[in-house]
Formats: C-alpha cells, structure tokens, sequence
C-alpha cells in the first residue's frame, strides 16, 4: 500500500500555523531543557535533594554520576534532557535560581567583609572608630571595641609572618555583618 501523500499545508486544518509551536521553537526549548538538565549534574546529591526531582529523573542522575566514559556520559545527559521534556521543569528551575541568589549574596557578603578589612587595615590610626561605625551603624559599642581591638592588632601584625590577626578581623567583621543583616 502506498505511504499516504501528506503536505505542510492544508486548505481544511483546524489548527492555524500561530497555535502550534514551530520546529525552531521546539528545539530551543528541548536544548534549554538538555542545559538544565546538565546544571543538574554538576550539583552534589545533598544539593539534588532539595530538588523537586521525579524518581525517573533523580535516578537517572545518580547513574550519571556512576557513569565514567565519555560516550556514556553524554548519552546519559541526552536521556536526562528527554526526562526533563516530560516533567514541569518551572519548580526546579526556581529551586536553581534560589540556589544562584543565595550563593551570589553569600560571595557578595564575602567580598564587602573583604573590602571593609581592606579599608580598616589602610585607614588612620585615629580613624578606625568613626570607619568601624560608618561600616556598622547599628553594631553596639561593644562589638566596635572588639572590632577595633583586632583591626590595631591586624596592623601591628608582622606582614611576612602568617596573618592570624588579619584572618581573624575578616571573620568577626562577617560575622558583625551577618548579625546586622539578621537585625535589618
């Protein structure tokens, strides 16, 4: 029996060419789907647990991680990225960008903890006090006596021996700040 003639087009179709996704569109999204899915991969499993994951999918990911050759990887990432076209990725790509947010404001934490020890390490003698409450407004006064203690041992601290008094500065001053943001 010959194969049925079909066409691109048809005078009598239902569907109008606006309803249904074009074959680009398709691909776009089953490879966004296939990039998610290897973001999946490169998470530890403590991390893929807070995940919204299927059971197909979370155990797809735990072979992946078994997995050792390059061929099979890719062939492994390839099912996972058809598991992912199946289920509604929209939780876990939430879950993902919660995860990016909350490591780029614990880096940003890091970098102004960085920044502030820096600054009290250059500044003025005189200076660290009205610095030291310029960083920390609503620290109490003893956190800043503490706080200035350590910066003047920091700066009295030999440079080419090991830097415990810098080291030290930095984490109490992350830690005045955690504790301020906590209060904010």
């Amino acid at each position: 029996m010959p194969r049925k003639k079909t066409y691109q087009w048809h005078a009598d179709a239902e569907t109008e060419a606006g309803d249904t996704p074009s074959r680009s569109a398709k691909k776009r999204q089953s490879t966004a789907l296939q990039k998610l899915g290897e973001q999946l991969t490169q998470l530890d499993a403590n991390a893929r647990a807070a995940l919204p994951l299927s059971a197909d999918l979370a155990e797809a990911l735990r072979l992946y991680d078994k997995i050792r050759d390059k061929e099979g990887r890719r062939r492994q990432l390839q099912y996972i990225g058809r598991l992912m076209r199946e289920i509604d990725a929209g939780p876990i790509e939430e879950a993902l960008a919660a995860r990016t947010a909350a490591h780029q404001a614990d880096t940003a934490l890091l970098h102004r903890a960085e920044q502030w020890r820096a600054a009290l390490l250059e500044a003025a003698p005189d200076q660290l006090r009205a610095l030291l409450v310029r960083c920390l407004p609503a620290a109490d006064a003893a956190c800043l006596d503490t706080l200035e203690q350590t910066a003047r041992a920091a700066r009295e601290e030999n440079p080419a021996g090991p830097p415990h008094a810098r080291r030290a500065l930095f984490r109490e001053l992350l830690a005045a700040i955690k504790n301020q943001q906590k209060k904010d």
